[in-house]
């Protein structure tokens, strides 16, 4: 029997074998096989140019086995003759530094087919960590290297996947107290994640989907498939590496969704979030809330009762009395474990509360957002990450009739 037509499944842009970490070796051979014929189109430009570029990214995680987890790049352009490898070199015309894991959100970020976003990507960064990449040029580059240079970016970018050592990342991004607290008290508040200009951005587009929504003019669903702000969200690096620490690194996004909540409507009673209870100890279900305004007093905020995650079992009768509210300002981000006891409260103020849930699940846990038909556009202008996320790359739900389709998996 044949395969069945494929036209309503999603491939993955990127075959596993072809990706790779950003600076391991096989990037390397990716940058200079991209590099090589540009720089033999434009041999007559470059007779008599020398450029050198470095980029240095101490912290990089030990399996790169890198000198003193230092990790320098270097690119020589030298006439026609180019060399692209491993190690600091003597007088760079350029020398851009970062922190690895730091370095590596924008290294991962395809941002030249997608306006705004390089901007953005690199306004939030610096809004979470201050000034990140430290550039120093003696001498202004041949204006050729933007032809020679054009596209390298997203080329590369499509195919670097996550740094694998999720602990390194762990330590390095500074995330370990919010592990901690998810362990000790079901849940964690991670402030000033995003800009207020981002919180702006998303709300600004989370109305525009709500008016697009005849069924409900408070709900947008679906939000990984739906624009570039929802996948970056998505894979915000705290979040997406306190999730994957949780759950897996290759965790899938199971729901994501916009809600608007108006004055005085009972949303929420206390509950876990599928599957648990049923799980037992096992955390296979991290819930994030993302406040896009301050979660006040009487703005509607969530319930949760701290520690009720250990019982695993379904919220007590009498546990409403043991609630607190998850205060939090314009910005940040809220993430409880699956069998937390949590609800929220009825809002007190006029007008509505909007917010965002995004749900992590372990990748065998069946989600309630189906991507498995996700525009494959969404893939392409992502990194790898996105379509882990998806659940287009794993082996689930490849199978069918005529036995598993490997096409969907390689």
């Amino acid at each position: 029997m044949a395969l069945p037509d494929l036209d309503t499944k999603t491939l993955p842009p990127i075959k596993h074998a072809e990706r790779f970490e950003f600076g391991d070796d096989n990037w390397i051979a990716a940058a200079h096989a991209f590099l090589e014929p540009r720089v033999a189109e434009h041999a007559n430009e470059l007779n008599g140019k020398r450029l050198v570029v470095q980029e240095t990214y101490p912290n990089a995680p030990p399996h790169l086995n890198q000198p003193d987890n230092i990790l320098n790049l270097h690119y020589i352009f030298d006439s026609s003759a180019l060399t692209l490898g491993h190690g600091p070199v003597d007088n760079p015309t350029i020398h851009m530094q970062a922190d690895y894991n730091l370095g590596h959100i924008v290294n991962a970020t395809i941002y030249e087919v997608i306006p705004g976003r390089q901007a953005r990507i690199m306004r939030e960064l610096n809004h979470r960590h201050g000034k990140v990449f430290d550039i120093k040029t003696s001498e202004r580059p041949p204006e050729v290297m933007g032809k020679i240079f054009a596209g390298i970016h997203d080329h590369l970018a499509r195919r670097i996947v996550s740094n694998p050592n999720v602990d390194h990342r762990v330590k390095h991004l500074g995330v370990a107290q919010h592990l901690d607290e998810l362990d000790t008290q079901g849940y964690t508040v991670v402030e000033n994640a995003i800009s207020h200009e981002f919180a702006d951005e998303l709300a600004a587009d989370l109305h525009r989907l709500f008016e697009e929504n005849e069924n409900s003019r408070r709900v947008a669903s679906m939000l990984l498939a739906r624009g570039p702000l929802w996948q970056e969200l998505a894979v915000h690096p705290l979040v997406h590496t306190i999730a994957q620490k949780m759950l897996g690194a290759d965790c899938n996004m199971g729901q994501s969704l916009g809600f608007s909540k108006p004055k005085g409507l009972d949303t929420h009673q206390l509950h876990n979030d599928p599957p648990h209870p049923l799980t037992g100890e096992l955390c296979c279900n991290v819930t994030t809330i993302w406040a896009l305004e301050d979660f006040t007093e009487t703005s509607g905020s969530t319930l949760v009762v701290p520690g009720s995650h250990k019982q695993n079992c379904q919220p007590a009768a009498d546990a409403a009395c043991e609630t607190q509210k998850i205060l939090m300002p314009k910005g940040s981000v809220a993430m409880w474990h699956g069998s937390l006891w949590h609800g929220a409260a009825i809002r007190a103020d006029d007008g509505e509360r909007i917010s965002i849930h995004n749900t992590y699940l372990r990748n065998w846990i069946r989600t309630f957002d189906d991507y498995l038909t996700i525009d494959p556009e969404v893939l392409a202008n992502n990194a790898p990450a996105i379509t882990t996320l998806a659940g287009v790359d794993d082996i689930y739900m490849k199978n069918t009739i005529a036995g598993p389709d490997n096409r969907r998996y390689q």
